[in-house]
This record gives structure tokens, C-alpha cells and sequence, in this order.
């Protein structure tokens, strides 16, 4: 129960002195008004999440150190507002008042949001939600005027509140991404209910969703205005999924499955309309709109034709396109582009006819993508945009690897590199420093030899170690060696499962079931030369991945035609980790939008950068690059490689659990590894290739003596030839175990990406520097 103590705190109902300085918005954008002189005010504010590593986001861990430093860099990045998802701790409203008490003339505006779940039955009007969200309102309100005691609940934050930073709101954000099925239930529930009118918001013609809304909106400035005086600018989060436009190309196989159709339904924010204008003498500040806008999702914003002729200054934009025409049906109304974005995670879950896909993006991508879509933002008339994220948040999980990490309540404790969800900030969260992937083996001094061959002819050592992020690998090869292919079995889980031959067309098997097969051609010595070097990570097929990798269609939870579980087989058949990043679509004219593949499994070439500073003044760190997870030395005798954990089916790092799924039931089931075991080998003989089509050039058997091959494996690993085929076996107590941990070691990180934005934020904070320069003087 929330406890509001509010008879014990002042009450201000009488109004208090307004703030020198206040952003209302106005027309088609924010202004900031000093005295009797406004101008124009362009939002470049930045997310900041609730959860840090370690944590989910109803734990409320931030401190208020955090929450300092945290504002700090915005400021270095010249951004002028904020923007929280829900009620945060009293600390971080006590961190923004130090923080803007001390630069009275160049504050960070609040965007502040008051988040809600979906009603249990979908209808918004239900009146035990409706109760409860409009209490939820009230407690917002009280509290960032400093006027609130909550008490201790689940998932909420509480304290005393007492720091007043109502002077810096610049708007409140209601809600959230509102689902099209719950908004198909409310209006069916209430088809009657098209009107409504209160103190500062009507709707005159609407839909039930659309009403509900305006209640809030009027609920919200009316207890605002008649308690402190003055309602502050407000605003319902919106979406892409639920804008006004018809969209050709957004249609569902089948038939319309409305719950699930990306362009069923709409809620307008121009149907809502205030009855006051902003002014401190209506006591409002305004109404905008506001809509989460990325570029690579839904599919209408990349298919439908009239976008992809749209243009930006660096050549066709659908993005730039998609903005100029939500902002085309909302004239007259600020637009505020509340989230955008592209993550740095190594995994890819959509791609984009530009290239600014969902995921994949290197740190100077980021930045310049980041840039790009805030310079749309800004070219396409909207009022501003909030960069989404600050920092990586672990606690989130993407549609494409929602099964993977299991078990959930773990995932937190790690960084899966695959997600794009975890991956959006401009402050990472790096493991402690250890192995860097740039042909340097000074790194691996303290780590031992997991197999060694002091006369081996083309292999000489196997390392292996970890760290929270990934599996590392270090091949060492024989002086003047000059294999075709390296390759190494790795059994994951269970000895007694998996693959026991080596790939096609070896005649080889060992003791141990192998869940993947790592194959790298190294090239020539030092990367160059007409032999690019390649490396790719291949999955039993016995395992069906590229069947199961599909997890969810429809947005309905699926059973899969195979479990996420090794099974035993003598095949020798490895392969490509394929995935589907954008599934068909049938545009509604019968066009079919065929389906877009990636392939997880090949490891990028390159080489982390040494210790620097994103800029200067900055602290320096070393640049982790997800992005470089192979390297050949420039001797051509070490190999260095490193695999995201997820690649590898580890559900959970910190807890060695790995996908074991138990076939008909519905959840995903893990089981604790006893370590990886590990073989090496490789092969003179041009028989493999590391790509997509791979692994075997062939299917034809070879007999060992003519595969003029060489095996590295544990020690005590025997070897013995039957007849054409090679017998080898590894003790299974000789594996790779790390240790699991319950707190993450982390050292915070400011990515490369940082110094682009702030780059741009900086240009336009010049540009309002002499406004408001020129604001001063007229004032004056």
C-alpha cells in the first residue's frame, strides 16, 4: 500500500514564486521563457534507466553518487534535459537540484515519466486501474515538488522527498508504449465513450483510448495547477505501432490479427485538446506529443515506398522519411521524439534498408548513427529528442534471445553481448581488465596451457580463459607452420552428448560430444595477402538451430520443433548459427517482403584499440570491443579469439548454467556445466572453409593419413587408428571451469560513440548559448 503522508508536509495550494526561468511548449516546439522573452528551445536529452548491472530496476540500487556522476556527464555532453521512466529514490532528485542549483543559467530540464502496467483485462477504463494510476500521478507530483513520504513497497521507490525540482520539469510523460491489443479491448469495451471534457483538456471526437488519455492529462495539470500553482507541460507516451498514418505495406498472412497488426489502430494526440493556452497565467505550460521513434522497427517504416525516396544529407533515410510525415499529422503540436537510438551489441535482431540496424553497430557507429538520427529529428521540424540510453542496462532482453538467458531472475548479473536490449548506452559496464584481442600475449601470462604439443608439427598450445563477457581462446602454432584450417570440438555441457566426430570429411571421433565446432582459416602471416582470414562457429546439427532460433512469432511464445539440448550422434554434420532478423511479410496489395537472415556464427576480425580517452578531459580506459573477437599476430604464430557466452548457449555465465531443454514442457530448462572441454586440431589440406556454406568442402571421406592431420588435446588424450579412422580420447575431468559470481565486477566505461554526441549536442548548445544571449539582452 503507498503511503502519502501528505498532511504532515506544507502544503502548497497557495502557489509558490515561480522559477526565473521555465520551458512550456508552444506551437510546434518548446521555448524557454525568461521574464517577459521566450525562444526557442531544442530538446537533446538523453534516457536514464533505473537499473546499473547487477540489478533490476525495482531494486532501485542507483545511489546518489551515481546519480551525481551520471549527471555530470550529461552535462559534459552539453544535453539540456533528462528523461526517467518512473519515480526514482529521493536521491536522484536531490543529485538534480545540487546539480542544477549550481548552474542556475544552463539546467538539465526532467522529462518525467509515470509509468503503469497494462490493466489485468485490457481495459483502461477499468476503474481499480484507473484508480491506481491516477494515485500514481498524484505521488509523482507531490514528490518532485519536495511534498511526499512513501512508504516501502515492492518495485517502488520510497522515501522522503523533499528536494523540490518542480522549477526544472520540462515536461510529464504519462503511461508507456500503450499494447494494440489492450487498446482493441478498451474500445470495443466502450464504443459509446467518444467525448471528454475537463478543466484543461477536452476530446470532441475520439476513441474510448483516446478519452482516457485526455482524463489522465487533465487529472494530471489540474491537481498540479490547484495544489503548486502551476501545471507543467504534459504528454502521454505514444509509438510508431499506434500513429494515425496507413501503412500498405503492414498487413498480417492470414487475415488482420489486430492484437498483433502493427497498424490496427491508432491513438491520435491531436484529437486531445488543450483548452488553455501555455502561459504561467492559465497556470499551464502546455501539451506536446511524444513517440518512441527507431529506425529499424516496425516493418512499415522500412517498406512502405514513400519513405525509402526520402532523403537526408547523407543520402535516402526511411527514418528521416517516416519523422517528416508523423510530423506532417501533428501540426500545431510540439513532437517530441521521446527515444532513438542503436545499440552496440554485438547480435543484430532487425536490419535496416540504411544500414542503422538494431544492433551490430561498432562504438564510432553508434555515435554516428546516434548523430544522424538526431539530425533528422531536428530537420524534420520535430521539437527535440531524447537519446536512448545513458548506459547499458543488463536487466533487458530482446525478442531474439528472450529464451536464451535463462534463468531470468540471473539476468542482470551479466552482459549477454548478443542482446541488443542490454546495449543501447554511451556508458558501458566492461569486465575487470584481462584479455584484449590484439595479437599481444602478455595478457595470458598468468594463464596455463589447457593442452600442449612442445613438437607438434602445426599446433603447439591451446589456452583458454574467461572473463563475465565472453569464452578466450589463444592457438599457438608451430614455428614456419602454415595450416588451411584450425579447428576446435568444444563440449559445453555433457560429455555423453553432442557430436563424437569431427566434422566431415575427417574420419575422426572423439570421447566427447561436441556442441560446436570452432573453424578458423588463418590467412598469411599478418592478416594480408590474397588469403582473408575467416573464422566461424558451427552447431551440431543434430541440435536444429536454425529451426529453434526462431522464438517468437506473432509476438506469441511458440513451442519449437527441437529443444535447446545436445543430443548424441556419430554424424560429423556441423552447421552455420542462422537466424532470422525480419520474418516475411505480405503487404496488403499481395507484395511479399521476403525474409532476412544473418549469420551469428562468424567472429569479426580485428583488434581492440589500446587505453584512451573518449575526449578530452574524459577519464581514459581501454576501448573493449565486442566487435573484436579474432586476431592473428602480426608473426602468424598466435591466434587470439573470443566468443560471447550466448553464442554458445550459456544461458547464464554466472551460475555456468547452459541450455539443457527438457522436450514438452514450455519453459526453457538449464543445467549446471562441469566445464568445457576442448580439442584442437588442423589440417594442411584445403577441406574446410569458414563461412556460411561451410564447414566441409566436401563430404567425401579422407583417411587419416592423407589429412595430414594434427590433433591437440587434454592432457592424458590418446590416440589410436582403426582401420581408416582416427579413435581419440580425452579424460572428461579435464575441462575448462570458471568461476560463477553473484555481484558483477565491472569497471564503467565512456564509449567511443560518447564523443559524437556530445560533438553534436555541443554544436546545438552554441547555437542556444547566442539565443539565449540575445534573450538576456532584450530581457535586460
Amino acid at each position: 500500500m503507498l503511503l502519502l503522508i501528505l498532511g504532515l508536509l506544507p502544503s502548497a495550494s497557495a502557489g509558490v514564486p515561480e522559477p526565473a526561468r521555465f520551458v512550456r511548449a508552444r506551437g510546434d516546439r518548446f521555448e524557454l521563457v525568461a521574464g517577459q522573452v521566450a525562444r526557442p528551445m531544442f530538446v537533446r536529452g538523453i534516457n536514464l534507466g533505473a537499473a546499473p548491472p547487477g540489478h533490476f530496476p525495482g531494486e532501485f540500487a542507483i545511489t546518489k553518487a551515481d546519480y551525481r556522476r551520471w549527471l555530470r556527464f550529461a552535462r559534459a555532453l552539453h544535453a539540456n534535459a533528462i528523461r526517467v521512466y518512473a519515480l526514482h529514490p529521493p536521491e536522484f532528485y536531490q543529485a538534480l537540484k545540487e546539480e542544477n542549483d549550481t548552474h542556475p543559467r544552463e539546467p538539465i530540464w526532467l522529462f518525467q515519466e509515470v509509468w503503469t502496467e497494462l490493466p489485468d483485462g485490457n481495459d483502461f477504463w477499468d476503474r481499480v486501474f484507473t484508480g491506481d494510476f491516477d494515485a500514481s500521478i498524484r505521488t509523482a507530483v507531490d514528490a518532485l515538488h519536495g511534498n511526499a513520504m512513501l512508504a516501502p513497497r515492492p518495485g517502488h521507490a520510497a522515501g522522503r522527498y523533499t528536494a523540490d525540482v518542480s522549477p526544472y520539469i520540462a515536461g510529464w510523460l504519462l503511461g508507456r508504449e500503450w499494447e494494440p491489443y489492450a487498446v482493441r479491448v478498451t474500445e470495443r469495451r466502450h464504443p459509446e465513450t467518444t467525448t471528454f471534457r475537463g478543466k484543461f483538456f477536452s476530446v470532441d471526437s475520439g476513441t474510448a483510448m483516446e478519452c482516457w488519455l485526455g482524463r489522465e492529462l487533465d487529472l494530471a495539470a489540474s491537481y498540479e495547477a490547484q495544489r503548486y500553482g502551476l501545471a507543467r507541460a504534459v504528454s502521454f507516451v505514444n509509438w510508431p505501432t499506434l500513429d494515425v498514418m496507413r501503412h500498405p505495406t503492414e498487413y498480417e498472412r492470414g487475415g488482420s490479427q489486430e492484437e498483433h497488426d502493427e497498424d490496427a489502430f491508432s491513438v491520435d494526440p491531436t484529437k486531445i485538446r488543450p483548452l488553455r493556452t501555455a502561459s504561467r497565467a492559465s497556470k499551464t505550460l502546455g501539451y506536446f506529443a511524444n513517440y518512441h521513434v527507431y529506425p529499424y522497427y516496425p516493418d512499415f517504416m522500412n517498406l512502405d515506398p514513400g519513405y525509402s525516396g526520402y532523403r537526408d544529407k547523407h543520402g535516402a533515410c526511411n527514418y528521416a522519411g517516416y519523422l517528416a510525415d508523423l510530423k506532417s499529422h501533428t501540426r500545431g503540436l510540439p513532437l517530441l521524439v521521446g527515444e532513438f537510438g542503436v545499440p552496440t551489441s554485438r547480435g543484430i535482431a532487425h536490419q535496416q534498408p540504411q544500414g542503422i540496424n538494431h544492433g551490430g553497430m561498432s562504438e564510432d557507429e553508434q555515435g554516428q548513427n546516434d548523430v544522424r538520427l538526431l539530425e533528422d529529428i531536428q530537420e524534420t521540424g520535430c521539437a527535440g529528442g531524447l537519446l536512448f540510453a545513458l548506459y547499458d542496462e543488463w536487466f533487458k532482453v530482446n525478442w531474439l534471445v528472450a529464451r536464451n538467458e535463462q534463468p531470468r531472475d540471473r539476468d542482470p548479473l551479466w552482459h549477454n553481448l548478443l542482446d541488443p536490449e542490454e546495449n543501447y548506452g554511451l556508458i558501458g559496464f566492461d569486465p575487470a581488465p584481462g584479455i584484449h584481442v590484439d595479437g599481444n600475449v602478455e595478457d595470458w601470462s598468468g594463464v596455463k596451457p589447457y593442452a600442449s604439443a612442445p613438437e607438434g608439427n602445426l599446433l603447439r598450445a591451446l589456452f583458454v580463459t574467461s572473463d563475465q563477457n565472453r569464452l578466450y581462446l589463444r592457438v599457438d602454432l608451430a614455428p614456419g607452420a602454415a595450416p588451411s584450417a584450425i579447428g576446435i570440438a568444444l563440449d559445453v555441457l555433457d560429455p555423453a552428448r553432442g557430436d563424437r566426430r569431427l566434422p566431415r570429411p575427417l574420419s575422426a571421433i572423439w570421447s566427447r560430444g561436441a556442441e560446436f565446432m570452432l573453424l578458423v582459416e588463418p590467412g598469411e602471416p599478418g592478416a594480408r595477402g590474397k588469403h582473408q582470414p575467416r573464422a566461424e562457429l558451427f552447431i551440431d546439427r543434430a541440435m536444429n538451430y536454425s529451426k529453434w532460433a526462431r522464438v517468437i512469432v506473432n509476438g506469441a511464445d511458440l513451442p519449437h520443433p527441437a529443444p535447446y539440448r545436445p543430443v548424441a550422434n556419430l554424424d560429423g554434420r556441423y552447421i552455420p548459427l542462422l537466424i532470422e532478423t525480419n520474418r516475411e511479410r505480405v503487404s496488403r496489395s499481395g507484395v511479399l517482403y521476403p525474409a532476412r537472415h544473418l549469420d551469428w556464427g562468424r567472429l569479426e576480425f580485428g583488434k581492440e584499440p589500446p587505453r584512451a580517452a573518449a575526449w578530452a578531459g574524459a577519464p581514459p580506459s581501454y576501448a573493449y570491443d565486442p566487435h573484436a573477437e579474432w586476431m592473428v599476430s602480426d608473426t602468424g604464430r598466435t591466434i587470439e579469439i573470443a566468443i560471447p557466452w550466448g553464442l554458445l548457449n550459456v544461458g547464464d555465465p554466472s551460475s555456468r548454467s547452459v541450455l539443457d531443454d527438457k522436450p514438452g514442457t514450455q519453459d526453457v530448462e538449464v543445467t549446471e556445466t562441469a566445464g568445457i572441454g576442448l580439442l584442437g586440431w588442423a589440417t594442411r589440406r584445403s577441406m574446410f572453409r569458414a563461412d556460411s556454406l561451410g564447414p566441409s568442402r566436401s563430404e567425401s571421406s579422407i583417411s587419416i593419413a592423407g589429412a595430414d592431420l594434427q590433433i591437440l588435446g587434454a592432457p592424458g588424450t590418446t590416440q589410436t587408428v582403426v582401420g581408416k579412422e582416427l579413435r581419440i580420447t580425452s579424460p572428461e575431468t579435464r575441462s575448462y571451469v570458471w568461476n560463477g559470481w553473484n555481484l558483477p565486477m565491472i569497471s564503467e566505461r565512456i564509449k567511443k560513440s560518447a564523443r559524437y554526441v556530445r560533438e553534436a549536442f555541443e554544436g546545438m548548445d552554441a547555437r542556444d548559448q547566442q539565443k539565449q544571449t540575445d534573450l538576456d539582452a532584450k530581457r535586460d
